[in-house]
């Protein structure tokens, strides 16, 4: 698969803009009972993408949902979208239940254009979405609080006795200082939706691959 510089010139443009349009639409989601998670996993020439709706309340999966595909686009910096959007736009697209708030192992806000895979992703559905990523792209955190540019954008979360830190940042609708709040309602440490996303992605590739369980 060979990278094409001039699609990848007019896709950081349409970043740009839709970074633009994330920033103008806001809601007040105090406390979500359900959560939508979405993450992905790699392996030979296949990749998994796997949604899943998750019971805040009763802490487990209501509901899963994946695609088996090839990468539709090779790894670049910043383009994640165009690698990962489509099969997870395709998984999540498929599930029944209802939920409030979409978690996306990627960039939001904390993107070079403002415009990471889970504002996408909260864009085309039309649905609130955060990004909780496992590093940095862009901006400088202090105490808990990332920053471009002087701007608050995001929050670090963990890095304390054997957690590993994370990064999350509004996607769509989300105000980035309700953040916190969101986060205490999911529960303590990486958010268990996304754990069992990324559980399931790398169940289901094994499964694809015809690699026994571990």
């Amino acid at each position: 698969m060979e990278r094409n510089p001039l699609l990848e010139r007019f896709f950081e443009a349409l970043q740009e803009a839709v970074g633009r349009m994330a920033l103008e639409r806001r809601v007040r989601l105090r406390e979500p009972r359900r959560v939508a998670a979405v993450d992905a996993a790699y392996g030979g020439e296949l990749m998994a993408s796997c949604a899943l709706v998750w019971d805040l309340g009763e802490g487990r999966v209501l509901e899963s949902n994946y695609v088996i595909c090839r990468p539709t686009y090779p790894y670049v910096p910043g383009l994640l979208f165009l690698r990962e959007g489509p099969p997870m736009l395709e998984a999540l697209r498929g599930l029944s239940s209802g939920w409030e708030l979409l978690l996306v192992d990627a960039h939001g806000l904390l993107h070079p254009r403002r415009a990471g895979l889970a504002v996408f992703l909260g864009l085309l559905l039309g649905k609130p979405s955060l990004g909780v990523a496992k590093s940095l792209m862009v901006g400088e955190e202090e105490g808990g609080v990332v920053k471009v540019g002087g701007e608050v954008l995001g929050y670090r979360f963990g890095g304390g006795r054997g957690t590993r830190r994370f990064y999350v940042s509004p996607g769509y609708m989300i105000d980035v200082g309700d953040i916190p709040m969101l986060m205490e309602s999911l529960g303590p440490g990486y958010p268990p939706a996304l754990r069992e996303a990324d559980r399931l992605a790398r169940l289901r590739l094994r499964e694809a691959l015809g690699q026994p369980s571990s």
